[in-house]
């Protein structure tokens, strides 16, 4: 199969897998057992946490390792709204689901924001939103659906000078975009977006005081469960590859945006753009047929690509991010997502411009 769904999951990178096998068989102990093989892995959790930190370019808090991205939001929203005096959220409307569901339990009230319709981020509406009653703000640093980018510094900077506390959703920007986070609060990654294991995220707390749970002894008390260090390991030979890896990764990619915009006819399809795009997340609006029937008309094809975030699969909603740019409910049906990673070749995206090609000459 051409797989062009990255922004959904990756495979795991062969030195990352290598890593991982490595680690299971020379660190297995508890790195919270007191005995050497505890040590160990001890050694190599507090590794982890460090170069973490390095390539985040942070000096103060910590990196909490989790379960996933998605628990890696929670623990963050959980964790600011608990230091916070207040428990309102502002947000965008384009934010994924494991913010935005988190919130419908953990705030008491959500004010969401829209985008420009360039798919920029709209600061007078931002400004204008940032009441009295907001206490945490949540951006994300990359739209996972259209690759939009975000000025997370300056909103961090904006943030901090109102005393507001900051979460940025990294999920789908680490590593791949550069990012100063000096005055974020809060921010999450995940491993599975960047060639590392699945069942793996951390969070960046600046001040890590609570947990969400309940009182544990793994994680400076903030998740409970034994550590997956020979996961970890992975993860960061997986981040470490990633690192040499993402700019011929963007480079390729695109050129393989410029592929699609010169050959998919302008009556059936429209790249959605932004002047500040990350190229390897390609969204398309279908205008004339519903994403999920172009979707499967490309599976049929030998050919995975998604309709938007993975977690919503399935669901036929109008897609959140269109209409945070102006789409009306009926057009915000049409979107599919190609994602590019670091084995996609020319070959297998002109095979999917044909294919979506021949979808227009089927009518």
């Amino acid at each position: 199969m051409i797989y062009l769904d990255h922004a959904a999951t990756t495979a795991m990178h062969p030195d990352a897998l290598q890593q991982y096998r490595q680690a299971a068989e020379r660190a297995y102990g508890n790195s919270s057992s007191l005995h050497d093989a505890g040590d160990a892995a001890l050694q190599l959790l507090d590794q982890a946490r460090t170069q973490l930190m390095t390539w985040l370019q942070l000096t103060e808090g910590t990196i909490i390792f989790t379960g996933s991205g998605s628990e890696a939001n929670y623990i963050a929203l959980s964790h600011l709204l608990r230091q916070s005096k207040k428990t309102t959220v502002l947000t965008l409307m384009s934010e994924h689901d494991s913010v935005t569901l988190p919130l419908k339990r953990l705030a008491t009230k959500t004010v969401t924001i829209s985008l420009q319709a360039t798919g920029e981020f709209d600061w007078v509406q931002f400004k204008e939103a940032c009441t009295e009653e907001v206490g945490v703000v949540s951006i994300q640093h990359v739209n996972s659906e259209t690759g939009f980018i975000f000025p997370i510094a300056d909103i961090a900077a904006f943030c901090r000078q109102r005393g507001l506390l900051f979460h940025c959703d990294g999920i789908q920007g680490f590593l791949k975009q550069p990012v100063h986070l000096t005055d974020v609060d809060a921010y999450t990654i995940s491993s599975h977006k960047v060639y590392g294991p699945k069942g793996l995220g951390a969070v960046y707390l600046r001040r890590p005081l609570f947990s969400p749970y309940y009182e544990a002894h793994h994680e400076y008390g903030i998740r409970p469960g034994t550590v997956d260090v020979p996961g970890i390991a992975a993860f960061l030979m997986a981040c470490s590859r990633y690192r040499e890896e993402n700019q011929q990764i963007q480079t390729s990619s695109k050129r393989f945006r410029g592929m699609l915009k010169k050959r998919l006819p302008s009556s059936q399809y429209q790249i959605i753009e932004s002047p500040q795009q990350l190229d390897s997340i390609c969204a398309i609006h279908t205008k004339q047929r519903d994403g999920q029937f172009v979707l499967l008309a490309l599976n049929r094809a030998g050919i995975a690509v998604s309709a938007g975030s993975a977690c919503r699969a399935g669901e036929n909603g109008p897609n959140a991010t269109l209409r945070a740019i102006g789409f009306d409910d009926t057009a915000a049906h049409g979107l599919i997502r190609l994602s590019f990673g670091r084995m996609t070749t020319d070959e297998e995206v002109k095979r999917c411009i044909d294919v979506l090609c021949s979808l227009e000459d089927s009518d």
